[in-house]
């Protein structure tokens, strides 16, 4: 398929552009802890090493800032510029630490937020006003210090994770997404800071891809079009995980939105660099000859491919991109390389990731960071083995506090790290447990849904 991007402005990110013509551009995130220098050193090389353009590394306090300078320099030093990008949540003076030390720092609207000013209920236009007001004379200072330094800012909307106020104006919804990041777009551009990448994940492939068109239908009617970092997040693992970002971020792709893209799985990150660039490569390589939709609309995939990763990002995105314009109703694959029962597999992996039919339970899971204090990959696993059989049950596995309880927010059941191989047990959006060993957590999380289940 020929990837006719929409254009966009350039981001600078150190050495590297994010828009204009620059290529599509492939990032990850470190999962080691940020103040285990060494270990932090050596994934950034790996991932680098492996193809990818960014790497990202969370900042989670103060004290982390050193930390993460000192990781800076000793990469430069082994002959490594490529850009360092600081994910910052909740703390405003950590990310104003930054600028001097990094080359992009992500911050999350839904975060930077007056929190003597909480406009949950109240929606008169004098409310509303005085609170973007407050946001931006709290990112203010961010604003100036990344212009003095030339670093730029990635304006990170995560579903669940919104302001009150955007809550309380448009609800938990894809409009919600693209107004939180068109206020930050006028924010920015107040302070004359320009320098700006915006992303809009969810873990609902649907709702990220509505958010994204909606913002770009938004900064097109305000003349103006700012560089894209697309990605879905906590897509979780293995093929299921695989199907699900290509369903997100290929479809989009074809919509000719993105300019930078981050597979989020749950497993080790250099994972996460290989399969985008299988994504990419087949998103080259496919032709209109590959399909066709019949007049059932079932969609008939055909394609010789031995990787089957390679084959199912192909998969997903076109059939994604197609259900996107007028539902698919079933789908139809043919490879020489695969059996029948994978075929049937994949059939029904990709059909579930781009939410046309349900054939076991879904699971939301992070791909970690240096926040998550637990072995998540075996966690996640574990979790998807005792409960894959629960057709339409939606469980969320979840690194830390940060994104957890806003991300899962739509999943009926999750654990949500909380300290060091602890967890504590969620019933919808509520913890109903105490921070637990992993062991036990599972064990209360496993009573509850079969005790929930047998109520039924």
């Amino acid at each position: 398929m020929n990837i006719i991007r929409k254009k966009t402005s350039k981001c600078f990110i150190g050495q590297a552009i994010i828009g204009g013509e620059s290529h599509i551009s492939i990032q990850s995130m470190t999962n080691t802890a940020t103040r285990d220098v060494e270990r932090t050193i050596k994934q950034c090389q790996q991932l680098f090493d492996e193809g990818a353009d960014f790497v990202r590394i969370t900042v989670p306090s103060i004290s982390d800032v050193s930390h993460i300078k000192e990781i800076t320099q000793k990469l430069k030093t082994k002959g490594i510029h490529q850009p360092i990008i600081a994910d910052v949540h909740f703390k405003p003076d950590v990310a104003e630490a930054l600028p001097s030390i990094v080359d992009k720092i992500r911050i999350n609207p839904g975060n930077y937020i007056d929190k003597r000013n909480k406009f949950s209920t109240e929606t008169s236009d004098f409310y509303l006003n005085k609170g973007i007001e407050n946001t931006a004379m709290r990112a203010k200072s961010l604003l100036t210090k990344c212009k003095e330094n030339g670093t730029a800012i990635r304006i990170g909307t995560n579903h669940g994770s919104l302001s009150d106020r955007i809550v309380a104006q448009y609800g938990n919804t894809p409009l919600a997404m693209a107004t939180s990041a068109m206020e930050w777009i006028d924010i920015c551009e107040s302070f004359d800071f320009k320098n700006i990448v915006l992303s809009l994940k969810a873990s609902n492939v649907r709702f990220m891809m509505d958010s994204y068109m909606l913002l770009s239908e938004m900064m097109e009617a305000k003349g103006t079009f700012y560089p894209l970092h697309i990605g879905v997040t906590e897509a979780g693992g293995g093929l299921e995980g695989r199907a699900k970002s290509a369903a997100g971020i290929g479809a989009l792709l074809l919509n000719g939105l993105g300019d930078t893209i981050r597979v989020s799985l749950t497993e080790a990150p250099i994972h996460e660099i290989r399969f985008a660039r299988k994504l990419l490569n087949i998103l080259n390589e496919l032709n209109s000859e590959c399909y066709s939709i019949d007049e059932n609309r079932l969609l008939h995939f055909s394609l010789d491919e031995p990787d089957k990763e390679k084959f199912i990002a192909g998969v997903a995105s076109i059939c994604s991109f197609e259900h996107y314009k007028e539902p698919i109703r079933d789908l139809h694959l043919q490879n020489i390389y695969l059996s029948g029962n994978e075929i049937k597999s994949i059939e029904q992996i990709v059909l579930q990731a781009v939410g046309i039919k349900f054939f076991y339970a879904e699971f939301i899971s992070c791909p970690s960071c240096g926040r998550t204090e637990f072995n998540i990959e075996e966690v996640a696993a574990r979790v998807k083995d005792r409960f894959s059989s629960y057709k339409g049950l939606k469980i969320g596995i979840m690194g830390c506090i940060v994104n957890g309880p806003g991300e899962m927010a739509d999943a009926n059941y999750g654990v949500v790290g909380a300290g060091k191989d602890r967890l504590v047990v969620y019933k919808g959006k509520s913890p109903v447990s105490k921070s637990l060993p992993i062991p036990e957590a599972l064990e209360y999380l496993e009573k509850l849904i079969e005790t929930d289940s047998n109520n039924c």
